[in-house]
């Protein structure tokens, strides 16, 4: 050990770490510990880091000190420089883990593939295609047919008929899958209780309760 290196570790400097002291020794031995079991499951420093801190610290060593002013023994200098080897070295060591964590993120987390939207099914090749003026053409459609699609659950439709209003036990006279102005939907042929006279209500497959969904709702007959 250097005279300088003596003067910068004198027990009057409690500023400045002993290698001496048993308890500054265990504590570097346990930090010795702590980094080689990590080492084995940290990837590799990213190249260039490590020459990066050697020049660092080459830099701070080779900066002159005059003697001739400053006491080798009392300098304040040299605390000084030693903080900012130690500050210095610090901050490089973080940019390092940072970096580091970066790399143990991007290959420990794998990727989550975007989900798929669910395609509505495709209605019949024989569906017809209506307009939602077409009443007297949707009657002839549906009436006396039994093509419920997606609304062929018992309890989906009796949901679906009571957020239009239809009361409770309602059977309709008649349903099939149809196209009006383009949108898919079942076409439903309710009595209104007059002979004759029935009300034409076309909904998207996911009319439920509480979602009408509703494409057109008109009135044909006397």
């Amino acid at each position: 050990m250097t005279d300088d290196d003596r003067a910068d570790h004198r027990p009057d400097r409690p500023d400045i770490p002993d290698p001496g002291d048993p308890e500054v020794a265990a504590a570097l031995a346990r930090t010795r510990a702590d980094l080689a079991a990590h080492a084995a499951r940290t990837p590799a420093m990213p190249a260039g880091l490590l020459g990066d801190i050697d020049r660092a610290l080459a830099a701070e060593r080779a900066e002159p000190v005059d003697d001739a002013v400053h006491d080798p023994v009392d300098d304040p200098v040299r605390p000084r420089r030693f903080r900012r080897l130690l500050v210095g070295a610090a901050a490089l060591a973080v940019a390092a883990a940072a970096a580091v964590a970066v790399v143990v993120a991007s290959v420990a987390t794998p990727a989550v593939p975007a989900p798929t939207p669910t395609a509505a099914p495709a209605p019949p090749p024989d569906t017809p295609v209506l307009g939602s003026g077409d009443g007297v053409s949707a009657l002839r459609a549906g009436l006396g047919r039994a093509d419920y699609g997606p609304l062929t659950d018992p309890g989906r439709l009796a949901g679906c008929l009571a957020a239009h209003g239809v009361p409770p036990g309602t059977r309709p006279a008649g349903a099939r899958q149809v196209v009006v102005d383009g949108r898919a939907g079942v076409l439903l042929v309710l009595p209104t209780g007059t002979a004759a006279r029935f009300r034409l209500l076309v909904v998207e497959p996911g009319c439920a309760p509480g979602a009408p969904l509703t494409v057109s709702d008109t009135l044909v007959g006397r």
